[in-house]
């Protein structure tokens, strides 16, 4: 009885440990990569409460009663439709905290067992951020693979792969803007090429335009050694105070991600959304025993999260950014 009464109180120490450190790892987690830190200090991470999926309304027709109207003419009531919804599953990130008998046994000391508690928490905080970085380079996700990452919100092929449940070789209005570079010399091309996606993206509203440059290391110095023969233009000081060296195109803030590759992701995250349900917010749940390995428990933070955009036109992304 005495090992599964230190057993009980270890579960304890675990979580209430956990608890009392949650917001702080929260922070840690969305300041450890540039995105993430961005969209957290844009105030573009939502709670959104339960659901079978996260919905986000979209605008995609004109009102077509605006005329110009003579004398004696007459006005359409014609009740277009105009709107519509995306729906996005839900993904649940989710890390295990493994406790093996023996290691309890083992560190005794109060010492002992708070060194071994806290590497375990610190490495599970490790883990997910490194598991979120990787997910935001990639495609589409799965109830197995994870949220839905930027290769599919903001695809080099913008005609194919549903998005938000929504075809986009069906629905023009449904696409991002995209730059194929293979084979075109970064300092030849490059610049010409980010102003021509900057004006696609905002389609000549400054009001609703990119506000992130995000992109692959290369990419970025290829940009890096062409501002530097003129000036270097340093972007968000927000962001260089947090340790992210950052440049500027145009005042867009442009930071380097190791994930994104030869990509260069232009991004108005006024349409983009990081939702988090708040009842399985970096919550750990109960320690359960492990069948058949006597005295062994394991207990999971779990995170229901998804990235999402109600505006897929205003986002794009140069591709193939391979020749200097």
């Amino acid at each position: 009885m005495a090992f599964n009464t230190l057993s009980e109180a270890l579960d304890n120490l675990y979580t209430t440990t956990w608890q009392n450190m949650k917001d702080s790892v929260k922070d840690q987690i969305f300041d450890a990569t540039p995105f993430y830190f961005w969209m957290r200090e844009k105030g573009k991470i939502d709670n959104v409460e339960g659901g079978r999926f996260i919905t986000e309304p979209l605008r995609y027709a004109k009102n077509d009663n605006v005329v110009w109207l003579g004398k004696g003419g007459a006005v359409s009531l014609n009740d277009g439709e105009f709107l519509t919804v995306a729906k996005f599953d839900w993904r649940y990130l989710v890390a295990s905290v493994v406790r093996f008998g023996v290691d309890d046994q083992q560190n005794r000391g109060k010492n002992q067992i708070i060194n071994l508690m806290n590497a375990k928490l610190d490495n599970a905080r490790d883990s997910q951020i490194d598991t979120l970085e990787t997910r935001l380079a990639a495609g589409a996700g799965s109830q197995s693979t994870g949220l839905d990452g930027l290769q599919l919100l903001v695809a080099d092929d913008p005609t194919t792969g549903a998005v938000g449940g929504i075809d986009p070789s069906t629905y023009t209005w449904w696409r991002n803007q995209t730059k194929n570079m293979t084979g075109l010399s970064f300092a030849t091309n490059g610049i010409s090429n980010m102003r021509t996606m900057l004006n696609n993206t905002r389609n000549n509203l400054n009001s609703d335009s990119p506000d992130l440059i995000l992109s692959g290391q290369t990419p970025y110095e290829y940009y890096e050694d062409t501002v530097e023969t003129r000036h270097r233009i340093i972007g968000s000081q927000k962001m260089l105070d947090a340790g992210f060296e950052n440049l500027a195109y145009k005042g867009i803030p442009m930071v380097w991600s190791p994930s994104i590759a030869t990509r260069m992701y232009f991004l108005n995250t006024n349409h983009l959304r990081l939702t988090i349900d708040p009842m399985l917010d970096f919550d750990m749940t109960d320690f359960k025993p492990i069948p058949d390995q006597p005295n062994d428990k394991a207990a999971q933070i779990v995170t229901a999260i998804q990235l999402v955009t109600g505006r897929r036109r205003c986002q794009g992304v140069m591709f193939n950014i391979d020749t200097a």
